[in-house]
């Protein structure tokens, strides 16, 4: 790729991701769902421990990644960020990114916890069909966890 492609490319990751965020926090499920390919994978797997115990398998596809979200989003209110992408081009088609993450929930009164902050990373791959980039795959770890 050229250099002004291959920076185009990552500012249009960049929004991305920054659509992913806004939209998972405003609870748009149909605008959420568009946001990866098809057959996706989301491996969020112990995404509320530090040292989880992973069971179980990744969720795969748009469809039942936003299931999964909106189900346990939809009772807290979140506030999701993320920092210091790391974005690698591979190809005019292709991508992967790292991107330092914290999330702020809160919950309803008697929920397992009033506030959780968490922070860690997303490592993700990107692919590009018909002009616009998608999340194919998506894993979260775990540095740190804080509830209140």
């Amino acid at each position: 790729m050229e250099p002004l492609d291959r920076l185009v490319a990552i500012e249009e990751i960049k929004a991305l991701k920054g659509r992913y965020f806004r939209l998972m926090d405003g609870k748009d499920w149909v605008g959420f769902a568009d946001l990866f390919t098809p057959d996706a994978l989301f491996d969020v797997r112990g995404a509320l421990e530090e040292n989880p115990v992973i069971t179980g398998d990744p969720i795969r596809g748009a469809d039942a990644i936003a299931a999964y979200v909106e189900r346990g989003i939809t009772p807290l209110t979140s506030a999701h960020f993320g920092h210091m992408p790391e974005i690698e081009i591979l190809s005019g088609d292709e991508a992967t990114g790292i991107w330092a993450l914290l999330d702020i929930l809160r919950a309803p009164e008697g929920g397992p916890f009033r506030i959780f902050r968490g922070y860690g990373h997303y490592h993700e791959r990107y692919t590009r069909a018909d002009g616009r980039w998608k999340i194919a795959s998506l894993r979260l770890t775990r540095l740190m966890v804080e509830t209140v």
